[in-house]
């Protein structure tokens, strides 16, 4: 039977992976709260922390949308568009994923940045 002893210096390596695999998990998968999302409608661009729940009501080309931010993530609620595939989309809460609503020209986008300090920006 093969039989090994694990070295003091063993360990201590094994150690020093984990808390190198620790320190690098908590800026990029630690915190989702340094998220926003990018509404663009046709009045414009807003930013909203991601942190903070709340409901934003968005009109763009005659068309109506209730945005909703809850948990870290974000959803069209309602939509009074023909089709309705913003509403199906479901939730977003990742840097890079949207939700496009066509006929109201609207579009939801989770960025970085931001976090906390990012309550609305309009421009």
């Amino acid at each position: 039977m093969f039989q090994t002893k694990i070295a003091s210096l063993d360990w201590l390596a094994v150690a020093t992976v984990l808390l190198a695999a620790c320190l690098l998990w908590i800026p990029f998968g630690g915190r989702r709260d340094a998220d926003v999302l990018v509404i663009t409608a046709s009045d414009g661009r807003s930013e909203y922390a991601l942190s903070k729940d709340r409901e934003i009501e968005v009109t763009s080309n005659g068309h109506r949308l209730l945005i909703v931010i809850s948990d870290g993530a974000a959803f069209v609620r309602e939509s009074d568009c023909p089709d309705g595939v913003c509403v199906a989309s479901g939730e977003i809460h990742y840097a890079g994923e949207s939700i496009l609503c066509a006929p109201a020209g609207v579009t939801l986008t989770v960025q970085k940045g931001g976090g906390d300090n990012v309550d609305f920006i309009a421009g």
